[in-house]
């Protein structure tokens, strides 16, 4: 280019600035177009703010029930309705900032319409909506989720984009650093998250996003992004400080580098390890399609085609018992595949019985319960008795939502590829926004068919989401969306909205979460701990089956170390009615049962007093497990109320059909050899012991104990 040329751009370039200025000058000038810059700049620091959620864990938050979830959640949320609340004052000021209605948005509202009205007809709508501290992902987070995609795919341009991977990559590589430096026990694998798994999850997307920055961005950025990038996948793939502290040991005990890489790979997350390597040759692939030169292309669709095969066909086999791809997938992934089996026979059955809407949100209990697999408790299937997830997105879906509801999520799905490769073919993307971010979300969907959702992947999700859906912001214009006399009032109402959201969505479930933990260190029986009972459950409907349950558990562990006495009756009233409510708030609410039962088998009082309790507690039993008829813990305390009516053989029964609903169940055999011993029949209990060592010879121990015991 020669001089003349150069000046002649320069002059021009010139111009335009000049012109660009005077434009924003006069804009600048008008009234309503000065607070945007502040409602913008809120906007923006808001979500900086809630990029941070993952980090909001112990020590901080010691002082809340659920330590690692409902802090988080309520932060998170929190945080949003600031944002969601300024974009609304922000679309009042300029409507540049409406919503532009795509395919993700389409795709977006649909699955939420369908996600509240399978609570709105499920078993308990309630639940549905508010969810439990220990999960914090029900129809209350859905919204505060799409709003935030409101807020972000409406309000953010490219520069703010990068801002805001940015941060997140920022946090994703600290909490890394936590997880690999802390000495801090909990925190080696799982860091502020709290476990392997949902940091895996959380640390998947960061990977990719820094990814994508560093094959996007200038020379600053993506050194900046390159080191976030190996930090997080260092980590993800050694599993923490645990999984180097294992190696290390393997190594120094000579078993070999392939044992020493084989602990690192058992460390934890091994889904999002695998789907993260997988998703790198799977980007690779996709670049030689779509990006390589011409004679590569067949090379990369050959490979492509042959990699989903054969990863279909493993995680096929995998699941299939009797070949030697299971038996690896059971050595590696240990018994959880056993549980997961189980889990998911019985997720599929309470499918069928609700096929069309599902359970509601947050109900998988229930249906688990209904279809309980009496294999549970077993090392075969994992040794856990609850479940409240499947630990697979399509089962997890199938009985929250239905078949209505998987339908509009895989076409969630669907939809926001089609997005970003129509995007791409018209030139409006580059290569890297649908290849790295569809090769994300394909990952993202693998390793969810052994784990589930939190709000640290959640948000991650949405942030993903709503990056996709972006629009095209004119940032030299203004267009003012009401008159100026309007403003005021309208703002008046939205900041009285604000408040009542927060109060009602934030403060009210944040006094409940920490009042938990002010009643369990409370005296035992007391009129303080009392008083934070009622707190704890009556500051906010969030998790109050699982609040009644917590404080009934916690109660009787009391009761075995301080016995029975007349200052507890009150403690027994309240809980005895809070349970009942429980069971008339969620007939299906088989813990409640449960719980209620163990109260009333211990009530004190005269011997009429005592009669009608135990008579009480049996009927609550049969209707418990009427419920949930393959599931032992019906018919062991069932057992121990027959007992307390002076029906011994009857409890004998019990415990016998307890043993028989599932034999490798140790406490089943436990239950009925202690029963026989008391009764008096010790000929008949040593003979069920004998049986019970052919089982297991391991459960000798346990077994010798009950004969030790005084008669």
């Amino acid at each position: 280019m020669g001089r003349r040329s150069r000046e002649k751009r320069q002059r021009r370039e010139l111009l335009q600035g000049e012109v660009k200025e005077e434009k924003r000058g006069r804009w600048m000038r008008k009234p309503q177009a000065r607070p945007v810059f502040v409602l913008k700049g809120l906007i923006l620091g808001s979500v900086f703010l809630a990029l941070f959620t993952p980090l909001i864990g112990p020590p901080f938050t010691s002082g809340f029930f659920f330590p690692y979830v409902g802090p988080k959640s309520i932060y998170f949320m929190g945080l949003v309705e600031l944002a969601f609340f300024s974009w609304l004052a922000l679309i009042l000021l300029d409507r540049r900032f409406y919503p532009k209605f795509n395919l993700v948005f389409l795709g977006l509202l649909l699955f939420l319409v369908v996600f509240i009205l399978s609570g709105i007809f499920g078993v308990d709508p309630s639940y549905s909506f508010w969810s439990k501290f220990e999960r914090m992902t029900g129809i209350l987070m859905f919204l505060h989720l799409f709003a935030l995609f409101l807020v972000l795919s409406s309000t953010f341009d490219k520069e703010d984009w990068k801002k805001v991977f940015s941060v997140s990559i920022f946090v994703g590589a600290f909490i890394a650093l936590i997880a690999l430096l802390s000495r801090e026990p909990s925190m080696r694998n799982g860091a502020t998250i709290g476990n392997d798994s949902f940091l895996g999850t959380y640390l998947l997307f960061n990977i990719f996003i820094s990814l994508y920055l560093i094959l996007t961005s200038k020379k600053e950025l993506r050194i900046y992004s390159s080191a976030c990038f190996l930090i997080m996948a260092f980590v993800l793939l050694v599993g923490g400080s645990q999984g180097l502290v294992s190696a290390a040991t393997a190594l120094t005990e000579h078993k070999g580098i392939f044992r020493a890489f084989l602990v690192l790979f058992e460390a934890g997350a091994r889904a999002a390890k695998i789907s993260f390597l997988g998703g790198l040759l799977l980007l690779s692939f996709l670049w030689l399609i779509f990006e390589g030169k011409k004679r590569f292309r067949f090379v990369g669709i050959f490979l492509l085609i042959t990699s989903l095969t054969t990863s279909g066909l493993l995680i096929y086999f995998s699941l299939k018992p009797g070949n030697i791809v299971h038996k690896e997938a059971v050595r590696l992934f240990g018994s959880g595949v056993g549980a997961r089996l189980a889990v998911w026979n019985s997720a599929w059955q309470g499918f069928l019985e609700r096929p069309y809407l599902g359970w509601g949100p947050e109900n998988f209990e229930f249906a688990f319960d209904k279809y309980y697999n009496p294999c549970m408790g077993t090392p075969r299937c994992g040794g856990e008795i609850w479940f409240d997830r499947a630990h697979n997105i399509i089962f997890d879906t199938l009985v929250a939502n239905g078949a209505i509801g998987l339908f509009f999520y895989l076409l969630l799905f669907l939809f926001i590829f089609y997005h970003s490769w129509r995007n791409y073919f018209r030139k409006r993307f580059n290569f890297w926004i649908p290849g790295v971010f569809s090769v994300l979300l394909l990952t993202y969907f693998i390793q969810n068919l052994t784990v589930f959702d939190m709000v640290n992947s959640y948000m991650m999700l949405f942030l993903v989401f709503s990056f996709i859906a972006q629009k095209d912001i004119d940032k030299e214009s203004f267009s003012p969306s009401v008159r100026l006399s309007l403003l005021y009032p309208l703002f008046f109402i939205l900041g009285l909205a604000f408040f009542a959201c927060q109060i009602y969505f934030v403060i009210g479930p944040l006094r409940s979460d920490a009042f938990v933990i002010s009643a369990l260190k409370s005296p035992a029986f007391s009129e303080e701990q009392l008083s934070f009972y009622k707190k704890a459950i009556y500051s906010s409907p969030v998790g109050r089956h699982q609040i009644r349950g917590f404080f009934t558990d916690s109660f009787l562990g009391s009761l075995r170390k301080q016995g029975v006495n007349q200052g507890v009756l009150k403690g027994f009233d309240f809980l005895e009615k809070e349970l009942r409510k429980d069971i008339k708030e969620n007939p299906m609410n088989y813990r409640a049962y449960l719980k209620l039962a163990q109260i009333l088998n211990i009530y004190p009082g005269d011997a009429k007093m005592r009669k009608q309790r135990l008579d009480e507690a049996e009927k609550i039993l049969e209707k418990a497990i009427e419920i949930s008829p393959n599931n032992q813990q019906g018919y062991w305390y069932l057992a121990q109320t027959k007992i307390g009516q002076g029906k011994p053989n009857q409890a004998l029964s019990l415990a016998e059909a307890a043993v028989k609903l599932e034999p490798e169940m140790e406490r089943s055999h436990l239950i009925l050899i202690q029963i026989a011993q008391w009764i008096g029949k010790k000929e008949l209990a040593q003979k069920k012991a004998e049986e019970a060592l052919k089982i297991n010879p391991a459960w000798k121990e346990d077994i010798d104990k009950i004969f030790k015991k005084p008669d």
